[in-house]
């Protein structure tokens, strides 16, 4: 998961005593706001249940902050939660995903309810469902695979993503993975009220493409993801070859169809938008630097400049990565309708770098300076993570499911009050009253949001051992090179 806490908010309580939020976003998007001491009450939970375990330092108690000192303290929790998400074991226990979960709930003051939710195909056909306010994005899956008639079996293969058409036909990130941590009704409605939720294919290794192909229903949802992504235009093949899947899609030659379009060079390209690189790292490119169009697909991220120029580097030959943030550029937090959105003012206020394998014992740093560092590094760590399971004899990651099993969390809220939270419990965080976006009493916003001289910490550094780690480099032999 990669954290930012790039802005805080002042609120007021009952009593009419100021206290501050911080804003926590998940992978770019804005997920809660919570105060220094819920933070602290999680702090606490998860070292006690790693008690040999050392953790990343928390910021420590102070009374009376100055504005200087609540940005310091922005910063340092900003790290230390940055520092937490880097962890695997951190990031995956259920202490944290049980807060996070609850947080969102809290930040949107969501009461658990039921609710009419669509979940879309990718043809744009909706399945309608009713579910609880505060359902899973495993719980919403089940039940709509369930509700398409998808063997449980192969429900692994499949996700819930937030999707914006109009990113999707200009070639810029449109998908957003809805996870366990957060409510996919939440998400959508607060969050990202533009984007549709949709179910599609959730792996990047298009073998797996196979086992979908001996059944019916998986069959057909790999058939129209694949219809869409041509129309899309993130799919191209030459005009003899889309009058031939014309054809076939015209006969119902399903099957057929998708074994002509597994052919084809970008089949499975997913676009992360535009950069800006070196001339050198794209064959044949000349000047100081190029713009390039960005995607990834099977293994690969590849960069294609205005001249159809490609080049593809192989996720396995990434020995790291890391985002770096370039300050001082003027950044603001706007709300729109009621929901944030940070608003960059250039596409170079991010670079992504990752050290890259040449050749044998020749590395190299390739930077991509673009405002979709977050999703790229994303899509990158869902690769080494496939391969990871790969390696280790699994197949695509079943979804998390939320219930039994483990002693729970102690959610403090905002007002002070706490309730003892297990998995199976956390959709009903805050009460099990019927109603949305109600008022608490508990605090109301006095205060827009703050802009800040700084919006982001740093979150990446010079050296190799402050990066994201790529355990699926060890896998590279001399025939790979």
């Amino acid at each position: 998961m990669h954290f930012s806490i790039p802005d805080l908010q002042q609120f007021q309580d009952d009593n009419g005593v100021s206290y501050t939020g911080y804003n926590i976003y998940i992978d770019g998007f804005f997920h809660c706001t919570t105060r220094y001491k819920q933070l602290l009450c999680l702090h606490e939970q998860l070292q006690a249940q790693n008690p040999y375990f050392k953790l990343p330092q928390f910021p420590p108690k102070k009374l009376f902050l100055t504005n200087s000192q609540l940005e310091e303290r922005r910063i340092l929790l900003e790290k230390y939660i940055q520092l937490v998400g880097q962890n695997p074991m951190l990031a995956n226990s259920e202490l944290l995903i049980t807060f996070l979960f609850s947080a969102q709930q809290e930040t949107h003051s969501v009461r658990m309810h039921e609710v009419d939710i669509e979940i879309s195909l990718m043809n744009g056909y909706r399945i309608p469902l009713s579910v609880s306010s505060t359902d899973s994005s495993s719980a919403i899956l089940d039940i709509a695979c369930n509700y398409i008639n998808l063997p449980k079996e192969l429900s692994k293969y499949f996700s819930l993503y937030l999707f914006n058409w109009s990113c999707a036909k200009d070639g810029q990130p449109a998908l957003k993975k809805l996870e366990e941590y957060e409510s996919p009704y939440i998400s959508q409605k607060y969050v990202r009220p533009e984007d549709k939720i949709v179910l599609r294919k959730s792996y990047w290794d298009l073998c797996y493409d196979l086992d979908l192909m001996i059944d019916r229903v998986s069959l057909d949802l790999l058939y129209l993801q694949t219809i869409e992504e041509l129309d899309l235009g993130w799919l191209t093949a030459e005009s003899h070859i889309k009058d031939i899947l014309k054809s076939y899609e015209e006969n119902k030659q399903k099957r057929e169809y998708l074994e002509l379009a597994r052919t084809l060079r970008h089949y499975g390209r997913i676009p992360a938008g535009e950069a800006v690189t070196d001339a050198s790292n794209i064959s044949g490119a000349t000047g100081a630097t190029c713009r390039v169009s960005v995607a990834l697909a099977g293994r690969e991220l590849m960069l294609t400049s205005p001249q159809a120029r490609e080049q593809r580097y192989k996720v396995t030959r990434m020995r790291c990565w890391r985002i770096t943030t370039l300050h001082g550029v003027d950044q603001s937090l706007s709300v729109r309708n009621g929901h944030r959105s940070l608003l960059e003012e250039s596409n170079k206020n991010f670079e992504l770098s990752f050290e890259y394998l040449i050749s044998k014992d020749n590395l190299k740093w390739i930077t991509l300076k673009t405002e979709h560092a977050t999703f790229i590094s994303v899509c990158l760590q869902s690769i080494v993570d496939e391969l990871m399971r790969q390696k280790g004899g699994a197949g695509p990651a079943s979804p998390r499911t939320r219930g039994g099993g483990g002693a729970g969390l102690t959610f403090l809220r905002r007002d002070g009050s706490s309730r003892r939270v297990t998995p199976s419990s956390s959709s009903d965080t805050l009460s099990s009253a019927n109603g949305d976006s109600y008022n608490s009493g508990s605090s109301r916003e006095i205060f827009s949001v703050q802009k800040l001289t700084e919006k982001f910490a740093s979150v990446a550094f010079k050296t190799g051992k402050d990066c994201v780690e790529n355990n699926a480099f060890e896998a590279i032999g001399d025939e790979e090179l």
